[in-house]
């Protein structure tokens, strides 16, 4: 490209971005922040269900357990390490012995236990990792040779400087406190880390679950191959599948925000508005009120508007999932902006009817492709076209679908679940057809005896801007 055709394409570029900026002006941007769920002491203990989880691990068994994935490192340790959002490959791992008598570890780098010192909420015992101070005799290692711990880079006064004389604040004197207390003895390596975890709590010769393989990599690289490493993501989510109190406390904030997120920018939705401008305001909405973006979907699915951009008169479903402490909301409503057209208020009607259909037999020990069919057939019945839902009930948590799959699978199958108490789940209800739009309806529920709780306020299904 020359000169003249870059400075060409710039201009035009600036056009563009002028008319959308127009466009988006049109409507107030005035985003307040809300404070209401920045307190510390909403996110104070370790949301794993330790009851749940030996149940589990005695069931199939298994020793101990080893996270790497972001959101089980939270549920075993309440930390989210500070590498993670870094995106390092190995920002840090937790650890869980079944038996009650061993301690479970939260593994982590260095610095990041100046946050964990913070004092702002439980953190299992933390055990660091460096880096390898003598590196350069490891290169070519034989087998042999990589059995040897490395030296640790965290020894020798290895860490952030502190000044000598300065006159510390109870924060800062707990950081210097933490800094000489983990440093000197770090492990050289995450793989060091997990070993020396391992043998602190009785399971170096155990039988352990991992979330990652990658896991079973790191000890294989140096060695250690004394223990039974399986594949078990389906272990935690198994784990996970049954929510304690504080966990849908976490979930009940997690779907407020995404809820009053999705309803502030739904109400600024306008014509000429493109998929990135909406995402860009939902999120806008979301961090003012404290929490993080996740997935929003508008228009057919996916974000795929059939224009490209909004128009009036379609119909538009619109689902999303704001996180909160890694725990995840999840909502959905139907948006049309202008006068509806009488087909598409046919296909919303016959929707709530399915959705009533549901709600009245969603209680604990119901199946869920049984709550499924009943959605389908009443939707079917009222006037919805066959071929048009898509419907499917999930659990909700730290992932968007956190049930279990089917063990002794090489892929992954939903299993035949049934709805029990305190399990956290929606109903996705959309309806969608190209050519002539979609919509759809969601709330979080937590499963009781005899019921459900509703988690967010069920209220406007459909949104007429």
């Amino acid at each position: 490209m020359d000169r003249r055709d870059f400075f060409g394409a710039s201009v035009a570029a600036a056009a563009t971005i002028t008319t959308s900026d127009a466009a988006a002006a049109r409507k107030p941007d005035m985003v307040r922040i809300d404070r209401r769920f920045n307190d510390p002491q909403l996110s104070r203990p370790i949301p794993l269900n330790k009851d749940r989880a030996r149940e589990v691990m005695t069931a199939l068994g298994i020793d101990g357990l080893v996270a790497l994935r972001p959101h089980n490192v939270f549920y075993l340790a309440n930390t989210v390490p500070v590498l993670t959002p870094f995106g390092e490959e190995y920002p840090g791992f937790a650890t869980f012995a079944r038996d009650p008598q061993q301690p479970s570890f939260l593994l982590t780098s260095t610095g990041n236990t100046w946050e964990t010192a913070n004092g702002e909420r439980d953190v299992p015992e933390v055990i660091t990792f460096a880096a390898p101070r003598n590196w350069q005799e490891y290169l070519d290692a034989s087998a042999a040779q990589r059995r040897i711990e490395p030296e640790s880079a965290g020894k020798n006064g290895f860490g952030f400087a502190i000044k000598a004389d300065g006159e510390l604040t109870t924060r800062e004197q707990a950081w210097k406190q933490a800094q000489e207390f983990h440093n000197p003895g770090s492990a050289p390596t995450a793989a060091w880390a997990i070993v020396r975890a391992l043998r602190r709590s009785g399971l170096d010769k155990g039988r352990i679950a991992v979330d990652d393989m990658r896991i079973a990599h790191l000890l294989a690289s140096i060695g250690f191959d004394s223990v039974t490493v399986i594949d078990g993501d389906n272990v935690f989510r198994k784990i996970r599948h049954v929510k304690t109190p504080y966990e849908i406390g976490l979930l009940r904030i997690a779907q407020t925000i995404t809820r009053d997120s999705a309803l502030a920018a739904a109400r600024a939705i306008e014509v000429g508005m493109t998929y990135q401008d909406f995402r860009q305001r939902l999120f806008t909405e979301a961090v003012a009120r404290g929490g993080e973006p996740g997935f929003v979907l508008l228009g057919i699915t996916q974000g795929l508007l059939p224009a490209g951009v909004v128009r009036k008169g379609d119909s538009y479903l619109l689902d999303c999932s704001i996180h909160y402490q890694m725990y995840q909301g999840d909502f959905a409503r139907t948006v049309i902006v202008g006068e509806p057209r009488a087909e598409s208020m046919r296909r919303f009607r016959a929707q709530q009817v399915g959705r009533e259909a549901a709600f009245e037999v969603i209680r604990a020990g119901m199946p869920f492709r049984e709550v499924e069919k009943i959605a389908r057939e009443a939707m079917i019945k009222a006037g919805m076209p066959k071929n048009v839902p898509a419907i499917s009930l999930h659990s909700v948590g730290l992932q968007h679908g956190d049930d279990p799959q089917r063990d002794r699978l090489p892929f992954k199958v939903r299993d035949d679940h049934v709805l029990a108490e305190n399990m956290t789940i929606t109903l996705d209800l959309p309806y969608l057809e190209v050519g002539e739009g979609a919509g759809h309806n969601e709330d979080l529920l937590r499963i009781t005896r005899n019921g459900y709780e509703l988690l967010n306020d069920p209220s406007d299904p459909l949104i007429v801007v």
